[in-house]
């Protein structure tokens, strides 16, 4: 156990920083100070070395930048409108994450009939660079690649030919894409995607609502295949095979062919080998022919997949999988004073929740509160009706048809009335904690505090106080990101689109300035992918959620434009929003729809509102200056706002065009805004920044919100070179990433996430 320990501390100083080495100390000085134990002692450094050295020297390199290689795609592999993404594998045993446009719809075709990860492709391919992370919170790439242990990115350029492959890989990976293929054939459309997950691991077909019902509820493990499936499929086969005769020693050996060829099947997640490999230890054990505790078994099984893959110790999945199995390996005294199954099944939920928050705190931003519930209702039910069922309505669709068919109209009519109460549970209100990404000092003191409360319920003593030890880092957690005096105004990278949050002190307030989204060109047709990327989910509300802001006081909507407004209805979705501000004449616009009929479900007020509506908070004046009281015509209508206190302004122009900035002068020709902080109108666009407009206002600072490598060239040379002609200086998001102001008094300073 203890080397499993300092294997993992070197992998991640090996890709983090080598002082977490240092760590290492406080495992090492028991066998110096404690046991005296100087053999152990000299294996254990020895080890901690080795390892970092392996670790650190385990790179893989890209081809040269365009190259003929051969590779396999792995059963991840995924068609997507107009192309195949994911992981593959070189001939030379390299992972990469490869991409392949197709060039026309009946190649698309061609390729949705066939299982990729069965064929060997030759292709020409080039390296292709991955783009950063939006914000420290956001999909990070090039950490994603990281954790799956790939050299970069190539996309195909040329596919040159495809054969089929005759290897045991191919043949298991063969076998997964048939049973797919079989339950999308033969059981009702409204099981399929219950029966891939639970059977073979595949929760690609698991809907964006389905996803947020059970993180509500905090019960999405049950969708993976994980100890629980494989302990119960292990269960069934060796209860059945010793009825049917066979001898344990036999059943055994089935089993332990059975178990890896099950876990390739099953997709192969750290989850399912962690489970394969411990079960199979466990009947090696039984049958007398191993002799090993089960903590050994677990630190075995996640020794080997860090010396094979070290920065899988990054991947959520690992953590918390192993984290589980480990606090409730050592909780088993805990376990054991249970005095029936409801209370042991309780105890289950309780010491895994409370060992795992701070992993998925970290990852995640917030906690299911329910889940302390939801698990002793659903664990219960997947485990004796839902996971049975499913194996015996796969087992009968594949022997006996007619009866499957019978078994479904008994069964489908329950799952959905599961599914119906399972929505009714999620939407019920106040169920998920979300404190944000925890610091240091506050993980650091939630697993001191876990530590103290198990070891009070182990012992039976001084469980109020066990309970306050857990309670207080829950404190420090919750206001510790309130406790700020500065005012924080952060423009958020949403690629080609603006989205600006400003913080004030001690959250008293928090304003959301448009949420980015993505403008969509043409009708859909077979390149259209099936779930467009969602800027305002995935970026603006992961940013706000890291933070752990969970309330917008106002939700200001520049204009109508997709690139300002399309992301605000996933806002409204995840979020608790108190009211939305919009400028006179938008809400006639059809992009407005789905905002106004989401806000009306949720009963938010919408206001129009236009030049001179005002509101003051604390020492800052907010002001709308424009647009004035005329028809609405998109960017010349955006709602100008203003934020100041004293001599210093900010201005968030939207996107304002030069039309605009003529009226806007004409208005305010002799209003001293002070010190400005600009945000750059319509993404630096030349139609904006106008001449009279930058000299009128002298700003000292500009940010200007832009995609890297913009179709519209944005921010337009014109306007770069006004500003440096202006000595103006002036950050992009498009090279800087996430840009954050942090305003004290009458000074400001200004970082970025890259």
């Amino acid at each position: 156990m203890y080397i499993a320990i300092l294997i993992a501390i070197s992998a991640f100083a090996a890709e983090l920083s080598g002082s977490l080495l240092l760590l290492n100390l406080l495992f090492l000085i028991p066998f110096l100070f404690l046991r005296r134990d100087f053999l152990h002692l000299f294996l254990c450094t020895a080890t901690v070395f080795l390892s970092f050295y392996y670790f650190s020297h385990k790179t893989s390199s890209l081809p040269d930048h365009s190259s003929t290689v051969i590779f396999q795609w792995k059963d991840q592999a995924k068609i997507d409108g107009g192309k195949v993404k994911g992981f593959a594998r070189l001939v030379d045993g390299t992972v990469v994450y490869l991409m392949y446009p197709f060039e026309s719809e009946h190649e698309k075709e061609r390729f949705q009939s066939i299982n990729l990860a069965a064929y060997q492709f030759t292709a020409v391919v080039q390296q292709k660079d991955s783009e950063p992370a939006a914000h420290p919170y956001a999909f990070d790439m090039q950490r994603y690649l990281r954790m799956n242990g790939a050299a970069g990115i190539l996309e195909v350029t040329e596919l040159q030919s495809g054969e089929r492959l005759s290897t045991v890989r191919s043949r298991l990976s063969h076998y997964r894409h048939d049973i797919k293929k079989h339950i999308e054939m033969n059981f009702p459309q409204s099981l399929v995607t219950e029966a891939e997950a639970l059977l073979i691991g595949d929760r690609s077909g698991m809907t964006e609502a389905l996803q947020k019902e059970y993180r509500t509820l905090g019960i999405t493990h049950l969708f993976a295949i994980s100890g629980l499936h494989v302990g119960l499929l292990t269960f069934f086969i060796r209860e059945i095979l010793l009825r049917l005769g066979f001898r344990k020693e036999w059943v055994t050996y089935c089993l332990l062919i059975f178990l890896p060829i099950y876990a390739c099947i099953a997709g192969g997640a750290p989850s399912v080998w962690r489970a394969v490999t411990v079960t199979m230890i466990l009947l090696l054990a039984a049958s007398g022919r191993l002799k090993l505790r089960l903590d050994d078994a677990l630190a075995l099984s996640a020794m080997g997949f860090v010396w094979l893959h070290p920065f899988i110790v990054f991947q959520p999945g690992f953590q918390l999988s192993y984290l589980a199995a480990f606090s409730l390996l050592y909780s088993s005294k805990i376990l054991t004073n249970a005095k029936n199954s409801l209370h042991v099944s309780f105890l289950v939920t309780v010491i895994t929740q409370v060992a795992l928050y701070p992993v998925l705190l970290y990852h995640f931003f917030e906690l299911s509160i329910s889940s302390f519930v939801a698990n002793l209702l659903y664990v219960p039910l997947y485990s004796v009706v839902i996971l049975p069922a499913n194996l015996v309505l796969l087992a009968c669709s594949y022997l006996l048809p007619p009866l499957s068919n019978t078994l479904f109209i008994v069964y489908e009519p329950f799952r959905q009335w599961i599914g119906s109460m399972t929505s009714w549970f999620a939407s019920l209100p106040c169920q998920v904690w979300t404190p944000g990404q925890p610091d240091g000092i506050g993980a650091a003191l939630a697993v001191v505090g876990i530590l103290l409360f198990l070891v009070c319920l182990e012992r039976k003593k001084s469980i109020v106080f066990g309970v306050i030890c857990l309670l207080m880092p829950a404190v420090y957690l919750e206001f510790k990101p309130i406790l700020h005096t500065d005012v924080i105004v952060s423009y958020v990278d949403v690629g080609q689109g603006d989205s600006t949050i400003i913080e004030m002190p001690f959250r008293k307030a928090v304003y959301v300035i448009d949420t980015g989204g993505v403008i969509h060109f043409g009708e859909k047709n077979w390149k259209t992918p099936e779930q467009s990327f969602e800027v305002g989910r995935n970026i603006v509300v992961a940013y706000l959620k890291a933070k752990g802001i969970t309330t917008i006081d106002k939700l200001i909507i520049t204009h109508a434009d997709l690139d300002h407004m399309e992301g605000a209805d996933e806002v409204l979705e995840e979020l608790r929003v108190r009211k939305i501000h919009i400028p006179p004449g938008s809400e006639r616009e059809k992009t407005m729809d789905e905002v106004l009929r989401l806000a009306k479900q949720k009963n938010v007020p919408v206001q129009l509102v236009g030049e001179g509506a005002h509101w003051k908070l604390g020492t800052y004046h907010f002001q709308y200056l424009a647009p004035e009281e005329r028809e609405y015509d998109g960017n010349d209508s955006s709602l100008v706002m203003m934020m100041a206190t004293e001599d210093l302004s900010f201005i968030f122009p939207g996107d304002l065009e030069s039309d605009g900035e003529q009226r806007f002068l004409r208005r305010y020709p002799t209003t001293d805004f002070g010190r400005v902080v600009l945000k750059a109108g319509h993404h630096g666009s030349k139609t904006s920044s106008t001449e009279p407009f930058i000299r009128f206002l002298e700003p000292e600072f500009v940010v200007i919100s832009a995609g890297r490598n913009s179709r519209y060239g944005h921010p337009h040379a014109e306007v770069v070179e006004r500003f440096d002609e202006h000595g103006i200086p002036y950050w992009s998001t498009a090279e800087r990433g996430t840009i954050e102001i942090r305003v004290k008094g009458q000074s400001y300073s200004v970082s970025s996430s890259r």
